[in-house]
């Protein structure tokens, strides 16, 4: 192994270790002040900030949902983990479980012939779960093709930078998914929230004059404006802008209605708040505020997952369904 190779290893292996201490320390619910929790693992509140965030802003080889299972929220000097992913066993990959069954297949050579059999029906174990778990995307890409970096994970040191100073920040900021050149603004960081597989930015936003919610993918360009400083409204919290672990983003003057198949309504159920169907099914209404967003949201769980409404919505996924099936650019 070369030297740069052997210290990327480590490097990794140390970001797991500090992870493996940070998340039970964490993982409460509750706000834990940055620099306690950094110190008591032994690492400083900068390393920790990036290892947090590398650890929800990967996309390339988690299923599908992982992501949003995860919500992380970081103030100036506090970091909150919303999760129960971390409080039971985690399910393999399609790849993990292929490597899995590799090894166990070069253990029953090495093992004697009266412990084969015991190798064998964890082999055929492992083999019945593989079956089950859908394939996954390779070469660091997001659920939509999207590298990693285009859902805004770039803007976040720079935002986390502004946070911890306490300083105002300029930007760009397309208002809307694919609109051009964007508009410059001056805000107030107040948090930075991950859910839903987004960052969020929650500032004060000179120009509107109010609190709002920047989406980071939205976000051209960014700096540190050193010389405003920033001071944090009286009891302002970051749960005010969250709403069963969605980030609002306005009043959202309709709602989307999805109804999840029985094959994976018990697992939508654990993570939502619904209503059970007759026939097994489960239905769940969220505040449509993103229409892209839901375009999404619906489309990872492919024919298990379908709009009752609203009906443009529908009518959107079908074109986008089409397009997909004619290798048309989405």
């Amino acid at each position: 192994m070369t030297a740069v190779g052997a210290r990327t290893v480590e490097d990794a292996a140390a970001q797991l270790k500090r992870l493996l201490l940070a998340i039970p320390a964490i993982g409460d619910d509750a706000p834990h002040a940055i620099a306690d929790v950094a110190r008591a693992i032994g690492t400083d509140g900068d390393t920790l900030a990036r290892d947090l965030r590398t650890l929800v802003t990967r996309f390339g080889d988690e299923e599908p949902g992982f992501v949003e299972g995860v919500r992380l929220l970081i103030g100036a000097d506090t970091v909150e983990l919303h999760s129960t992913l971390f409080r039971r066993p985690m399910g393999l990959t399609r790849s993990e479980l292929c490597a899995l069954e590799l090894g166990l297949s070069m253990l029953r050579r090495e093992v004697a012939p009266s412990e084969q059999p015991t190798v064998d029906a964890a082999i055929a174990r492992v083999r019945a779960a593989a079956t089950g778990v859908r394939g996954v995307s390779s070469g660091g890409h997001g659920r939509d093709g999207r590298l990693a970096h285009e859902w805004g994970a770039a803007h976040v040191p720079t935002l986390r930078t502004a946070l911890r100073e306490r300083r105002a920040a300029t930007m760009r900021y397309a208002s809307s998914p694919g609109r051009r050149g964007g508009k410059d603004r001056v805000v107030h960081p107040y948090g930075l929230i991950f859910s839903r597989g987004h960052w969020f930015l929650v500032a004060h936003c000179e120009r509107a004059r109010a609190v709002r919610v920047f989406r980071a993918d939205r976000i051209i360009s960014v700096g540190v404006l050193r010389t405003k400083s920033v001071t944090l409204p009286e009891g302002f919290s970051l749960h005010e802008v969250l709403d069963r672990g969605r980030v609002l983003m306005g009043a959202g003057e309709q709602t989307l209605t999805v109804r999840y198949s029985q094959r994976i309504a018990r697992w939508i159920s654990e993570r939502e708040q619904g209503a059970a169907q007759p026939d097994g099914s489960f239905v769940v209404e969220y505040p449509l505020l993103d229409t892209e967003w839901a375009v999404r949201h619906v489309l990872q769980y492919g024919p298990d997952a379908e709009v009752v409404a609203p009906e443009k919505l529908r009518v959107t996924l079908v074109a986008r369904l089409a397009k997909l099936k004619t290798g048309r650019r989405v």
